[in-house]
């Protein structure tokens, strides 16, 4: 099962559960599980026959037909968050179109429901479908940010406390993938008094620049606005994970691939730091003020 999940991509129990369902669509027990391991029954015997044929003729079916759609040319649809893909994608997409003149690429927010489902998506919650092959993008970390005007306005908080009810600004997220505070952080959520909220990154993160708050926000806004914003050391922080995700099938299609090889490389942490999955404090990949409590 192990073997099976690694080369499909997925999570082990996923094979186990397709398998359960496959038994029970069948009305019969094609493996058995044993303490040891699991060995095959005389009905699993048998379907794999079926199954090998099967495989024979989708192996014929890729070789007379792969590369029948390798152009980089037509229409790709990506769904990103509206942070990513305003701070993010935006800047990097046109250098990309210059580059792929004949792919016209349709970016929407992830929780649009425009149309079909996308041909690549960057989602905040690993997709459980064995179908859906899926990539380990990076990671975002969270710091609070504020902007030099506000500092100048409102002055440094003394501690936590006051950094968190000092004009505090709140992401209310549609995907619970995205939650800045961790369960055990939950209570601390509780306890603040909001100043602002709004459910659009884009919004919370232009009123952080323009002086209207202290807002939980991603380390890369330090690489972007270091002469306008400052970084708020207060040992609050939160890391959250995302990963790209293919429509199936669309891996093999020419214009998908090569939007998805140019999302792997604006996200690729050797040359933006900002997106390891460990931690990188924005004090080390650029010049920002770091702001700590006295």
């Amino acid at each position: 099962m192990s073997g099976a999940a690694a080369a499909l991509g997925c999570q082990q129990p996923t094979v186990s559960k397709r398998m359960r369902q496959l038994e029970s669509r069948l009305g019969a027990q094609l493996i058995d599980r044993r303490a040891d391991g699991i060995v095959l029954t005389q009905a699993g015997e048998a379907a794999l026959d079926y199954v090998r044929t099967m495989q024979r003729s989708a192996q014929q079916l890729e070789s007379r037909i792969s590369g029948t759609d390798t152009a980089s040319t037509g229409d790709v649809t990506l769904h990103a968050s509206d942070g990513l893909s305003t701070y993010w994608l935006a800047r990097h997409a046109p250098r990309f179109m210059r580059v792929n003149p004949g792919i016209n690429l349709h970016m929407h927010r992830a929780d649009a429901g425009i149309g079909p489902a996308p041909d690549l998506s960057i989602t905040f919650t690993p997709d459980k479908d064995m179908d859906a092959p899926t990539s380990a993008l990076g990671s975002m970390h969270y710091m609070p940010f504020a902007s030099r005007e506000f500092i100048n306005t409102y002055g440094v908080p003394k501690s936590t406390h006051d950094l968190l009810n000092l004009r505090f600004l709140k992401l209310e997220q549609y995907d619970r993938g995205l939650a800045l505070w961790e369960n055990r952080n939950e209570v601390v959520d509780a306890y603040i008094n909001y100043a602002f909220r709004t459910d659009v990154s884009s919004i919370l993160l232009e009123t952080i620049r323009h002086g209207g708050g202290i807002a939980m926000a991603p380390t890369y806004l330090a690489a972007l606005y270091p002469d306008e914003l400052v970084v708020l050391d207060y040992d609050v922080k939160q890391d959250v994970r995302f990963w790209l995700k293919y429509l199936p099938g669309s891996q093999r299609v020419g214009r998908t691939k090569c939007v998805g090889d140019w999302i792997a490389e604006i996200f690729d942490p050797k040359d933006y730091p900002w997106f390891r999955e460990e931690f990188c404090h924005p004090g080390e990949f650029c010049e920002i003020e770091v702001i700590k409590p006295r």
